[in-house]
């Protein structure tokens, strides 16, 4: 029976231990596409998303998308650990 158990507890605890490392790795060495996309599809899920395109990729720093709606075009900024920004154009003449 304490074989069993502590085999249990190895399970979880490297489960955990794995599920935190992928975490901190996303965080610290920038997201995949495929889960930055997973991220603005889930942020913008009111809008119709026609199209998303990767404009500029700064390993570490950030990641700027253009997103194409039925509405507008805009462009996001993603930085590491999933936080979304949105970016404003400039103004004409300032």
């Amino acid at each position: 029976m304490s074989i069993l158990s502590s085999l249990l507890y190895t399970l979880v605890v490297g489960a955990i231990f794995v599920y935190v490392f992928i975490f901190f790795y996303d965080v610290f060495y920038g997201e995949k596409q495929e889960k930055q996309e997973k991220k603005i599809r889930k942020y913008y899920k009111n809008e119709q998303i026609q199209k998303i395109d990767l404009v500029e990729h700064q390993p570490r720093k950030y990641t700027i998308y253009q997103l194409k709606t039925d509405k507008e075009t805009r462009r996001v900024k993603l930085k590491p650990g999933y936080k979304v920004v949105k970016l404003v154009p400039k103004k004409k003449g300032e």
